[in-house]
């Protein structure tokens, strides 16, 4: 989990956070993330309701890869440097590139 949100509301500045692939994470409403590694982040398929669209619920470039919900998760693509931010809080993970991937991507806040 995230335990440098303590951090983030105690301070003004950005903090850089790393997060190991499969450990899941809290993502708060409107928290800004910044890729500062390529990573591949699984979203709730259910935090997108019946009369919602994507773009009102997950807000990033509009060049950001992600894939329709599929079975219980959406999964979205972030390249270094793009900034994803959700309109709803939700549970995330970071999905491994391959079996044994257990390098920790890093991600600005803020």
């Amino acid at each position: 989990m995230f335990d440098f949100l303590r951090r983030v509301f105690c301070s003004p500045q950005a903090v850089i956070a790393s997060q190991p692939p499969g450990d899941i994470f809290p993502w708060p409403a409107d928290q800004p993330l910044t890729a500062l590694d390529t990573a591949t982040i699984a979203l709730p398929a259910a935090l997108i309701e019946a009369d919602d669209t994507i773009g009102d619920i997950i807000r990033g470039p509009d060049d950001m890869p992600f894939a329709a919900p599929d079975g219980d998760f959406i999964f979205i693509r972030l390249s270094a440097g793009m900034t994803v931010s959700l309109s709803k809080p939700c549970q995330a993970y970071v999905v491994p590139d391959g079996e044994g991937d257990a390098t920790p991507r890093r991600f600005q806040l803020g």
